[in-house]
């Protein structure tokens, strides 16, 4: 595609843009969690970058696939160590730096054999605004408006200016939610107009169900007519494909019309293999679970990476499963 008003930067197939956080992850090694008072010996701390950019562009380094990451750090010891763990793993970083903001972090507390809970501070993640340059060839991805709150003002009009501008490069967007929190600062947002106001620009709109749980009062265990009749209702939105994970349930994919897949030219799909799917994946089930920690992020990334290269929907979903096991065991992503 043209690189037109580009102004002479670099381009990426894909482009992963907002919330960046250092992830900090003591070893636990139990299920038990120490009292008030009580000293637990724990192993190591494992320390990655987190969010949908260092989720996300870890997943596509793996996969062999070049990927350009923005967002927002602070001027302190851990934006330095986000700089210095993202330019490890890719050529193209840019990281705007909020000197008045300190670095996001996330504490993951995953003691054996439970899921995941988070302490988070989003710090200058609330300085991200979408004003970043578009430098995708094939898709842009952006995540997540709950944790970069600055983009939900005016019922989520910076994402619609980020994916308009994009969409004038002739690049796909992709939009991805997180979990609400009760004390975040965008607990009161109009999520529904927001995602009306965002989802006629956003190509694939891929929230997991507990995301969706918490913004708009979903129930927490729906049968699958219901996830079907919602996804179903975000592309009367204006959603180009709908892509549902339900964590140990599975992933649900609703797609549009030949029509509104128009805006994936640049991913070079085959429209009639995709308009109107309406498929279910069933997770292979595990023995060994080694985190949960990214595993959306990772499902999402494998099945982007397929999507740009224009394979067909079954094909996108096989892969992303393949890759989410793997990522859930331990294992290395590819081979």
């Amino acid at each position: 595609m043209s690189e037109e008003g580009r102004s002479g930067a670099e381009v990426a197939e894909i482009q992963v843009v907002g919330q960046v956080c250092v992830d900090l992850r003591p070893v636990l090694g139990s299920s038990r969690l120490a009292g008030p008072g009580e000293l637990a010996v724990v192993g190591p701390m494992v320390i990655t970058l987190g969010g949908a950019v260092g989720n996300c562009g870890r997943v596509l380094a793996d996969l062999g696939v070049d990927a350009w990451l923005s967002g927002c750090i602070g001027d302190d010891e851990l934006g330095a160590m986000a700089r210095r763990l993202l330019q490890a793993r890719h050529r193209n970083v840019d990281l705007v730096v909020s000197p008045e903001l300190s670095t996001s972090y996330s504490l993951v507390v995953e003691p054996a054999g439970v899921d995941r809970s988070f302490w988070h501070h989003t710090g200058a993640n609330m300085a991200f605004t979408g004003d970043c340059p578009v430098t995708a060839t094939r898709l842009l991805h952006y995540g997540y408006p709950s944790l970069t709150p600055a983009m939900c003002a005016d019922a989520g009009q910076p994402i619609v200016r980020l994916f308009d501008r994009a969409h004038g490069h002739g690049v796909p967007t992709s939009l991805d939610l997180s979990f609400v929190a009760d004390g975040s600062p965008v607990r009161d947002v109009d999520w529904q107009a927001l995602l009306r106001a965002a989802l006629p620009l956003s190509d694939v709109f891929c929230p997991s169900w507990d995301d969706l749980v918490s913004c708009l009062g979903m129930p927490i265990d729906p049968d699958d007519a219901y996830v079907a009749e919602w996804a179903e209702r975000f592309l009367e939105w204006g959603a180009g494909m709908v892509l549902v994970t339900l964590g140990g349930r599975g992933t649900y994919l609703r797609v549009g019309s030949a029509d509104r897949l128009e805006a994936f030219a640049a991913c070079r799909i085959a429209p009639a293999a995709w308009a109107g799917t309406a498929l279910w994946q069933v997770p292979e089930v595990l023995a060994a679970v080694t985190t949960t920690n990214g595993a959306g992020d990772a499902y999402k990334a494998a099945f982007l990476s397929r999507l740009v290269r224009g394979e067909a929907p079954q094909a996108c979903l096989s892969f992303a499963g393949d890759v989410v096991a793997r990522y859930l065991t331990g294992r290395p992503l590819t081979g």
